[in-house]
């Protein structure tokens, strides 16, 4: 049975998309079956890793209520099933549950790219074995993670990851120390944190992911993202 794995925040601005990604070609690059599916209908997935064309009609409603979504193939063992809209029937949220227990027997690893979308995100969380939290250094969000804590299930809380990271400021430094601190004694991995650098600004515009690359900069984000890929 495929394992549910959902990145979650609800504050936005803080990596959600580019931590599913990266997570889900790492599995991808290691043999596993992967599906990320989604509760956002920008779908930036594709802005992340599919270079071709992502015109679609039917994603993840027309799969779970006909099973004739269309999935898109990223990388060799990684898929994605779009979302059209969030207008979703009563019919839908209940066959999303089946849908998911389906789709474990297809693929190892589903990977959630997950907004604050009412009844379909509270289904997405129901049904995860594990939560990833996105994490930026700055006070809104350490506030936004501790109060998220509050309210799932933090025993699925596997790893808090920091992003956009600059090590030349004093507040990120801060706000990151603090949230470290707060998290201390608990069993949620805190990751070292993946700096803001222009070579990932680049590697996104060229829809790559961290691991087709060698240079010192890749190699420290995928040990960062290694770490997370040994916890889940």
């Amino acid at each position: 049975m495929g394992k549910v794995i959902t990145i979650k925040n609800n504050k936005g601005g803080v990596g959600k998309t580019f931590i599913t990604t990266q997570l889900a070609a790492g599995l991808a690059y290691g043999d596993k079956k992967v599906l990320i599916l989604t509760s956002d209908p920008q779908n930036n997935v594709f802005n992340f890793l599919f270079k071709g064309d992502k015109t679609f009609k039917k994603g993840l409603k027309a799969e779970v209520l006909k099973k004739d979504g269309e999935y898109f193939r990223l990388r060799s063992n990684l898929y994605f099933l779009p979302l059209e809209d969030v207008k979703f029937s009563n019919l839908f949220l209940k066959e999303i549950v089946s849908f998911i227990e389906r789709v474990k027997n297809e693929f190892d690893y589903i990977l959630v790219d997950s907004i604050p979308t009412l009844k379909i995100d509270e289904i997405f969380l129901k049904l995860s074995d594990d939560i990833i939290i996105p994490s930026y250094a700055d006070e809104l969000t350490t506030e936004s993670i501790l109060e998220l804590l509050k309210t799932i299930d933090v025993s699925k809380v596997k790893a808090i990851v920091t992003n956009r990271y600059k090590s030349s400021s004093s507040v990120h430094k801060t706000n990151y120390t603090e949230l470290k601190n707060d998290l201390d004694g608990t069993p949620i991995l805190f990751t070292d944190p993946i700096e803001s650098l222009t070579f990932i600004e680049l590697m996104i515009q060229n829809r790559k992911t961290i691991w087709e690359y060698n240079n010192v900069a890749a190699k420290k984000v995928q040990n960062i993202f290694l770490e997370i890929l040994k916890v889940i």
